[in-house]
């Protein structure tokens, strides 16, 4: 959940190169931040308990350095504070690390380091004792780092320095992702994503699990988990630009941008249908579906859920992966799907790995095609929708929508679902764009409420548990997703006349009218209501009733596509009112974009 990056250059590096790449990391996690670099042959640190912004002020242009480390950190242990932010050091030893390390108070606690006085309290200090005892005993930095990767336990990506030797860093990584990369001037790098390396990226390589990276004096040796020499496989870096991609407006969120990408992004997404359907014809239809994931992909799996029933009529279950606790003998015929948008959830994926044999036939949705999920599933889909930046997710969550709708129309066995008109579906779509500034206004009334209700049915119950996610997220409002029929069964006496409820109407003709009543009975209680539905539903209630509540009208298309028109007003009304509350959209507080430990 942290980032890791660093340059190694024969040449002096330029601060400003190596900030601007740090700051593409900061999604990954913004408690602290801090660097160390050799100047004139000694160690120097510099952090700080702000964002990167703050360390780029400290971070003076005419240091000449050939080697620097930095890191961008989300707390798992300690506070975050000076003692506790990275890099850490322990005599001559320096590490920056993502990950975590499950077993670190037992070691802490061993005979290799139960003596030292640790200053900190993180996991990572335990690291620096540990490979500076082992550096006493073999007086190599990249065996010490061998010997303690196979000590610790948990997911471990980290950088090592010795003070003594300026030409030398030792990469070591473990299910979390590291890169290292050959730029064109000759300067090679390390990070924890491809996205932070890019400006000027010739080659890379992204390290297997136990993979060690030595470069000492510019010599470069990779070693796997024996201490073996291996070859690098190195990849031709090929940029890759997204049609749609605009110079960024800095007055916007990265978030609100993300949201608007979608206009492009969405409706060119179904001309993955013939990759999607090639890349999956080695699965015969399964006679049941279990789909896995965390957060917004799990409320995108709940949807999967719906549409595997309802339109490949296949079975399908829905697990968080914490939950998934018990391992049926027979399941030949059962697809699992797991959903991530970064492929690092730890959750997610140290289930599948943890029981690899079990589940051999599992396919992964992701957006990133060199992650934890998408190399141990039988087949992976990638989203490729560009990186998601902003915290919260938007633009992945509405890309997994589609997807899993498509491959529901390609396992439905009796192929009478055909794919929508898509430049019926693309007009109809860019039409939820414009209903922004009517959400806009709406937000002014919403943003002052601690607490709030969003209400769906049918398709529409993963939309409101979405929705109420990007609410919490985003607005800091303690908002609740609930199946509309429900709502009378418990949470209705928390209503009073200012309680605002969101409330997502379906189309689907069995319940239509009952949701009506529904909605009825919640306006009876509360004078606070934002109401969802499209132009047929509109229809069926009085002007006088309308008056009385705020509504957003959603342009009418086919049912099943219905739940992605449903998602785009309520990522819009959770930005409007988190910029309203002068709130921190793109990184809110306690959260990170890649949640790589369990």
């Amino acid at each position: 959940m942290c980032g890791i990056f660093s340059i190694y250059s024969k040449k002096d590096i330029k601060t400003n190169s190596f900030i601007r790449s740090l700051k593409e990391l900061e999604y990954r996690g913004y408690d602290s931040a801090g660097v160390a670099f050799f100047e004139k042959d000694k160690i120097k640190t510099i952090k700080t308990t702000l964002k990167i912004k703050d360390l780029e002020s400290k971070l003076q242009d005419d240091i000449k350095t050939s080697l620097i480390v930095g890191h961008t950190r989300w707390a798992t242990h300690g506070n975050p504070s000076i003692k506790n932010c990275h890099p850490h050091h322990y005599k001559n030893v320096v590490v920056v690390h993502n990950g975590i390390m499950e077993n670190y108070d037992e070691l802490k606690k061993s005979n290799f380091i139960k003596k030292n006085k640790i200053k900190s309290d993180t996991d990572t200090e335990i690291l620096a004792h540990l490979i500076s005892y082992f550096l006493t005993k073999t007086g190599s930095l990249a065996k010490s780092v061998a010997k303690v990767g196979k000590i610790i336990k948990g997911s471990n990506a980290f950088l090592c320095l010795d003070k003594k030797d300026p030409k030398l860093i030792v990469a070591y990584k473990n299910k979390t992702p590291l890169y290292f990369g050959i730029k064109r001037n000759g300067e090679f790098l390390f990070s924890s994503d491809l996205n932070a390396m890019k400006s000027g990226l010739d080659r890379y390589y992204f390290l297997n699990d136990e993979d060690l990276i030595e470069i000492s004096d510019y010599k470069i040796k990779c070693f796997d988990k024996n201490m073996k020499i291996k070859k690098l496989n190195m990849n031709l870096y090929k940029t890759q630009l997204l049609r749609n991609k605009k110079k960024s407006n800095s007055e916007n969120s990265i978030t609100y941008e993300e949201i608007n990408s979608q206009k492009f992004l969405i409706p060119k997404m179904f001309n993955a249908f013939k990759i999607i359907k090639d890349k999956t014809k080695t699965i015969t239809n399964p006679n049941e579906i279990v789909i896995i994931g965390c957060g917004s992909s799990y409320n995108a799996s709940l949807l999967g859920k719906y549409y595997f029933e309802q339109i490949s009529s296949i079975p399908t279950s829905v697990f968080r992966p914490s939950e998934f606790t018990f391992l049926k003998t027979n399941n030949k015929k059962i697809l699992y799907i797991f959903i991530s948008q970064s492929g690092e959830t730890a959750d997610t994926c140290d289930l599948l790995e943890n029981n690899r044999d079990y589940f051999k036939n599992s396919l992964s949705i992701v957006n990133q095609p060199e992650s934890r999920l998408a190399l141990n599933t039988k087949l992976f889909l990638n989203l490729n929708m560009g990186i998601e930046k902003g915290v919260a997710s938007t633009k992945t969550f509405t890309g997994q929508l589609v997807y899993l709708y498509l491959l529901s129309i390609i396992f439905n066995s009796k192929t009478d679902t055909k794919l929508p008109n898509k430049e019926y579906f693309k007009k109809n779509f860019l039409k939820i764009f414009s209903l922004e500034d009517k959400i806009k206004s709406i937000s002014k009334k919403f943003y002052k409420y601690k607490n709030c209700f969003v209400l769906g049915r049918n398709y529409n119950y993963p939309i409101s548990l979405e929705g109420a996610l990007k609410i919490k997220e985003i607005s800091y409002i303690h908002a609740e997703g609930l199946l509309s029929p429900e709502m009378k069964h418990g949470p209705i006496a928390l209503i009073d006349t200012n309680f605002p409820v969101i409330y997502l109407i379906s189309n689907d003709k069995d319940t239509i009218l009952k949701e009506i009543i529904n909605l009825h009975e919640t306006k009876s209680r509360s004078n606070k209501i934002i109401l969802l539905a499209n132009s047929t539903t509109i229809e069926k209630l009085d002007k006088k009733f309308l008056d009385s509540i705020d509504f957003i009208e959603i342009p009418n298309i086919k049912e099943h596509l219905l739940p992605i028109f449903f998602i785009i007003p309520l990522q819009y009304l959770s930005y409007h009112v988190g910029k309203l509350k002068k709130i921190s959209v793109d990184q809110p507080r306690n959260l990170a974009k890649v949640v790589t430990v369990a």
